[in-house]
C-alpha cells in the first residue's frame, strides 16, 4: 500500500466493549451504520455511510499501482541485471545441454544424454534442426544402445548476468567465461559460447589446443572441471561379453614367454596385479590406436569420433598390497614418455624419457604417506596444454618443469592428430587398482571445409571491441571459426569496415551466463504422471 494513503480514521474503530456502549446510548446511530469485515479477538471495524466507495476506490488505485511498480521494476531487472534463457542446442555439450534425451547404457549401466536433435547451424541464421549424427553410442563401453528411446527433455535453462559487463575493467569479459551474445546472422536469435580470445590478441587453434599471442591460452580450474570428457570407465564393465570384442580397452602386453603377465580382473571393476616377478608386465590402452577410444568422441552427438587427442588423463585409487615393488603410469605424447612412478614405500616419481628410450630421468619426486602399510590414495597423471601433472587425493604432487618440456609453436603444429598412448606397468607387487579411468580434454577441431579462422600456421588478429568464440562440443558448434553471413542488423557496419566475420562485437554481448536454475526438466512417465525435477543438475556455469 502506498506511503502516502491516509491512514483510518480513529473515530470508526472501537472495542467490542465501544460497541455494546454505543448501541446503548443512541440505537439511531447504531442503525445508520454499517458493520463491514470480520471479527478478529474481538475486533470490529465500522464504517461510516459514504465512505466505503471512497475506500475501494483507493484500494483498486494503490493495487494498480503496486502492479505496475513491480512489472517496471521487473523490466528493469531484466533489461539491466539478470535474464533467463534456455538453451535450445547442444553446441556447449556436455557442459549445458540443449533438448536431449537421458540413457543407461543397457550392457554397462553407464548414464549419459544424447542430444535429441542437432542444430544444422550451416544451413543458415539459427540453423534448421536435423536428426542426429547416429545411433546413440555409450561414451564408456562405446557399445550401441539398443531399445525405446525415453522422452525428450527440454533444454537447460539459465540465467546470465548482465551489468558486471557494462561496468567493464575487472569485471568485464575474461577468457573461458561463457558468454551470451546476438547472433551475428540473425539479431533475433542469442548465441551462447565459451570465450577464448579478447580485443587485441592473436588466436590460433593447434591440436586442439588454443594458443594466443605464440603461447598456449590454459583454462581456468573452474572452466577445466567441465572440459574433461569421459574415454573409458572400469566402474561400467558390460555384464556380458559380446563375441569378437574386448573385455575392457585395457589389454595386456603379451610376452612369448609369459603371455598375459600378472595383471587380472580387467573384466571386473577392480584391476589386480600380483607377481613376485622382477620384469615389468604391462597394460596398454587400446593398443591398436584405433576407433573411439583416442578421439574426441562425444555420446551426446552419436555417431562416429574424429579427430585424434593428445591430452588425456589417467587415474585411479590405487592400493598396495605388498611392501615392495612399484606401479609405473605412463603417457607418451609428442615422441616423450612421460612416468609416473609410485612405491608402496610412499616414494613418488615423475621420470621423462624419449619415446624409444628404455629409462627416462627423474625430473621431480616427492612422498606420499597415504601410500604406506597398505593404506589407498587416488592418483591422477594428465597431459594437459602442453602440461604433465601427477596428483594424489586431489592435489598437486609433482609436474614436469617447462623447461623439461618446453612450448614449440612448429612442435605442437607437426604433432597435429598423432594423439597420445598409455600404459601401466607393475613389478614385483601385488596391487589393486579401483574406479580406473581414462578422460581426454575438449580438442578444439578445425575442418578444412568450414573452419575459416584461426589455424595452424593462420593466426586471427582481434581488433579493438573484438571477441573470439567456440563451443565446448567442436564438432557440432557454429562459432568464430566458421561464421559466414552477416545480419540486417551488422550488414552497414560490415561494409563500413566497423564489423568483421568470426568476431562477437563488445556491443552484441548480452551477459555471461552463470547458473543453470531449471535442468531438463524429467517428462511424465508412461502413466502420465509428472516426476521429481532433476534437481541434482542445478549448478553453476564454469
Amino acid at each position: 500500500m502506498s506511503s502516502d494513503a491516509p491512514s483510518p480514521d480513529a473515530a470508526a474503530s472501537a472495542t467490542s466493549d465501544e460497541v455494546a456502549e454505543a448501541g446503548a446510548v443512541s440505537a439511531d446511530a447504531a442503525a445508520e451504520s454499517r458493520l463491514s469485515g470480520n471479527r478478529d479477538g474481538g475486533i470490529a471495524t465500522w464504517i461510516e455511510p459514504g465512505h466505503a466507495p471512497a475506500r475501494s476506490a483507493r484500494l483498486a488505485v494503490e493495487t494498480i499501482e503496486t502492479v505496475l511498480t513491480a512489472l517496471v521494476l521487473a523490466f528493469i531487472f531484466r533489461a539491466f541485471f539478470i535474464e533467463a534463457f534456455i538453451i535450445p542446442t547442444g553446441s556447449m555439450a556436455e557442459s549445458l545441454r540443449g533438448e536431449h534425451r537421458t540413457l543407461a547404457c543397457r550392457d554397462c549401466g553407464c548414464e549419459f544424454d544424447v542430444g535429441a536433435l542437432t542444430p544444422d547451424e550451416r544451413s543458415g541464421a539459427g540453423g534448421a534442426m536435423v536428426a542426429a549424427d547416429g545411433p546413440p553410442t555409450c561414451p564408456s563401453c562405446h557399445r550401441v544402445y539398443e531399445g525405446a528411446l525415453p522422452p525428450t527433455r527440454p533444454g537447460d535453462r539459465i540465467l546470465v548476468h548482465k551489468w558486471p559487463f557494462e561496468l567493464g575493467g575487472f569485471f568485464g569479459p575474461r577468457p573461458w567465461d561463457v558468454i551470451v551474445f546476438r547472433d551475428p546472422a540473425d539479431a533475433r536469435q542469442n548465441y551462447i559460447k565459451r570465450l577464448i580470445a579478447l580485443p587485441g590478441e592473436d588466436v590460433e587453434i593447434i591440436d586442439g589446443d588454443v594458443f594466443v599471442n605464440g603461447r598456449i591460452r590454459r583454462k581456468t580450474p573452474a572452466a577445466q572441471r567441465v572440459l574433461w570428457f569421459p574415454v573409458h570407465d572400469q566402474r561400467f564393465v558390460p555384464a556380458l561379453h559380446r563375441e569378437g570384442e574386448p573385455h575392457s580397452p585395457w589389454e595386456p602386453a603379451a610376452y612369448a614367454d609369459d603371455p598375459g603377465g600378472g595383471w587380472s580382473g580387467l573384466d571386473t571393476r577392480v584391476v589386480h596385479y600380483a607377481s613376485r616377478d622382477a620384469r615389468r608386465r604391462a597394460l596398454d590402452f587400446a593398443p591398436g590406436g584405433v576407433g573411439p577410444y583416442h578421439q574426441d568422441f562425444y555420446a551426446y552427438n552419436g555417431g562416429p569420433a574424429g579427430t585424434h587427442v593428445g591430452d588425456l588423463a589417467v587415474s585411479a585409487l590405487l592400493r598396495f598390497q605388498s611392501e615392495r615393488g612399484e606401479l609405473r603410469v605412463q603417457i607418451e605424447r609428442r615422441r616423450l614418455r612421460f612416468t609416473a612412478v609410485l612405491r608402496p614405500d610412499g616414494g613418488v616419481e615423475l621420470q621423462l624419457a624419449s619415446a624409444d628410450g628404455e629409462n627416462g630421468r627423474t625430473v621431480a619426486m616427492s612422498a606420499c604417506s597415504a601410500l604406506r602399510e597398505g593404506g589407498s590414495a587416488e592418483f591422477r597423471l594428465e597431459h594437459l596444454d602442453w602440461r604433465v601433472r601427477l596428483t594424489i587425493n586431489g592435489c598437486a604432487v609433482l609436474e614436469v618443469p617447462e623447461s623439461d618440456y618446453p612450448i614449440s609453436l612448429d612442435a605442437a603444429r607437426e604433432s597435429a592428430g598423432l594423439g597420445a598412448r598409455l600404459r601401466l606397468e607393475a613389478a614385483d607387487t601385488a596391487l589393486e587398482l579401483r574406479a580406473l579411468r581414462v578422460e581426454r580434454d575438449v580438442h578444439y577441431t578445425t575442418n578444412q571445409a568450414r573452419t575459416r579462422r584461426a589455424m595452424p600456421g593462420q593466426a586471427f588478429e582481434l581488433y579493438s571491441g573484438e571477441y573470439f568464440v567456440v563451443g565446448d562440443n567442436s564438432p557440432h558448434s557454429h562459432d568464430s571459426r566458421e561464421w559466414s553471413m552477416v545480419g540486417p542488423h551488422l550488414r552497414h557496419d560490415y561494409y563500413e569496415d566497423r564489423y568483421r566475420l568470426g568476431t562477437v562485437r563488445e556491443d552484441q554481448i548480452v551477459g555471461r551466463a552463470f547458473f543453470v536454475y531449471l535442468p531438463g526438466v524429467v517428462p511424465m512417465d508412461s502413466s502420465g504422471r509428472w516426476r521429481m525435477l532433476d534437481m541434482g543438475r542445478v549448478r553453476m556455469i564454469r
